[in-house]
């Protein structure tokens, strides 16, 4: 017998189909090329599936958002180790991870995700919504495994952060030899005041599975 699943379950279950689907069609298309009628379809679904749990476009942009924000700001473990030793974990866990398949495409999204949002009010709202929630993701973070002893307040040490995890990003996934991953590590030791020992470039970290 086949696996028999909840209401609730099944539901859980269609939404995570459509938001993979509009994930990827946002990022190959374009928001506004791509209709509710093919994220329903490359998701194997109706699109009255879509608007029982997603407030069209919109929706779906923000309940993705959500999901990656959940997947990718898992703590990092910096128990016990030094304030560099922390710094590095995240510079290994950002360069071993910037590169996947599943980065590129959320990428590619997100970047649509501004443009849409910088154009339609209403979607500005999630996209801010949700780049408020790291910031105040990664100040909680930063006060934590630092105790406190920043050159500035953890919140704009936060949005200093987030501007180097986008910025590096978007740039080494278009040219990963001018911008190698590690110039997040070292932007982060920079405005932290940490040791910067290590080089763009050297040592290339085994890959991991969270990325920051």
């Amino acid at each position: 017998m086949g696996e028999r699943l909840t209401r609730a379950q099944q539901q859980q279950r269609t939404r995570q189909r459509l938001l993979a689907a509009a994930e990827a069609l946002f990022a190959e298309r374009g928001i506004h090329q791509t209709s509710l009628d093919e994220i329903a379809a490359e998701a194997g679904l109706t699109k009255g599936a879509i608007y029982a749990n997603f407030d069209g476009k919109n929706g779906l942009l923000a309940a993705i958002l959500q999901r990656r924000n959940a997947d990718d700001h898992a703590p990092a473990t910096g128990d016990g180790v030094s304030v560099d030793g922390w710094l590095r974990q995240l510079g290994d866990s950002y360069g071993s991870n910037i590169s996947l398949p599943e980065m590129r495409r959320f990428a590619m999204a997100f970047v649509e995700f501004w443009l849409y949002s910088m154009r339609t009010p209403a979607a500005g709202d999630a996209v801010a919504g949700w780049l408020r929630t790291v910031r105040e993701t990664n100040a909680k973070e930063i006060t934590e495994q630092t105790g406190g002893d920043l050159p500035m307040p953890a919140e704009h040490l936060a949005t200093l952060m987030l501007a180097l995890e986008i910025g590096v990003g978007l740039q080494h996934l278009i040219d990963p030899e001018g911008v190698p991953a590690d110039f997040y590590a070292l932007g982060l030791s920079a405005i932290v005041g940490a040791d910067q020992d290590r080089q763009p470039g050297e040592g290339r970290p085994e890959r991991r599975d969270q990325a920051r």
